[in-house]
């Protein structure tokens, strides 16, 4: 609904029941007559004209952005003010409508129920308005503060991606380069089918999440460069469910974490080694395991950019609802687990 629209239900709606109220007691104690009614709708009128003027008053100096210890004493001196002012006007119209109140004397008896009676009304109005505007501030302000947190989120998902795409560019080249003397044919092949990467890559590059079977794709033909270059000496051995395969994972996580584990891992051997992969889904996540030929030493800065990398992405796009890990096994391997939400 409207803003202004609700102010103005509330306000006729809530001045409208403190008349009616008042015109039953006064008709229980008086009688019903027309000018009961006559006064009636003049106290409705002057409530919400007063009221509303406060408020205009209140968003022109600005007082909702006081501090409550600034806020509260100026509150209360509205509040005795307007008070004051329906109570004096409902005295005068009272003595002037209300035969049983003519030629009545003033005294403080009389005078005091008027500001006990609008006081405790004003100071519900004065209340519930304020509550509102600073309940609803403070849901501007989350959302505010979610928007700027997705924000940054982005930007710095961005920028990993930014990160990772020539990472993987400098190390295939590097793969490429030491075919073109030795077996230019195959360098040709090479060429072609990392053009067919970076295709891919930039196609996924406004992507947040692809298929599983997507991202696999990409690592077989990866793992194609890099064979031409190790030829037996990299085994790879993939296993995956149907289930798994329909489940979203970030773009290039996969390839990024094979080509660690083929620089640091199988380039480090003379005799090279196997990297099994493997994904199934067990209830609403997906399980991925990456277990490959090496040694992985966490403080070493040149195992550390794929990595990190991966963490980060992770952590922008799941928070905690996704994990990560990586350890040596007893069998000279390196195990990389990932879970996250499928």
């Amino acid at each position: 609904m409207n803003k202004a629209r609700l102010y103005w239900y509330c306000q006729l709606g809530g001045w409208t029941l403190f008349n009616v109220i008042e015109i039953i007691s006064y008709g229980n104690i008086l009688g019903y007559h027309s000018n009961l009614f006559i006064n009636g709708a003049i106290n409705l009128i002057l409530g919400v004209a007063i009221t509303h003027l406060y408020r205009n008053f209140l968003l022109k100096t600005n007082w909702l952005a006081l501090p409550l210890y600034k806020l509260i004493p100026r509150l209360i001196c509205a509040i005795a003010v307007m008070t004051v002012v329906l109570s004096i006007s409902n005295i005068g119209l009272d003595r002037f409508l209300l035969p049983e109140f003519q030629g009545i004397p003033l005294s403080f008896e009389l005078v005091m129920p008027y500001f006990f009676n609008f006081g405790k009304y004003v100071l519900l109005w004065v209340l519930i308005y304020h509550l509102f505007q600073y309940w609803e501030r403070s849901l501007k302000a989350e959302r505010d503060f979610y928007q700027l947190e997705a924000s940054v989120k982005e930007t710095q998902y961005n920028n990993l991606k930014t990160q990772l795409n020539p990472h993987f560019l400098f190390n295939s080249l590097n793969s490429i380069r030491t075919l073109v003397d030795l077996n230019p044919e195959m360098a040709k092949n090479a060429i072609n089918q990392l053009s067919g990467l970076l295709r891919s890559s930039l196609q996924k590059g406004n992507q947040k999440t692809v298929s599983l079977a997507v991202e696999l794709q990409t690592v077989k033909d990866y793992i194609a460069i890099e064979t031409i270059r190790f030829d037996t000496r990299l085994n790879f051995v993939l296993q995956t469910t149907e289930e798994a395969m329909l489940c979203m994972v970030p773009p290039l996580m996969l390839q990024t974490l094979v080509e660690n584990a083929v620089k640091h891992g199988i380039s480090a051997s003379k005799v090279g080694g196997t990297i099994n992969l493997s994904a199934k889904r067990l209830g609403n996540h997906l399980h991925i395991s990456i277990e490959n030929t090496g040694i992985y030493q966490p403080k070493a800065l040149h195992q550390g950019v794929g990595v990190a990398n991966t963490i980060e992405r992770l952590n922008i796009l799941f928070d905690e609802k996704a994990s990560f890990g990586i350890t040596n096994t007893t069998n000279n391997t390196v195990l990389t687990e990932i879970i996250l939400p499928a």
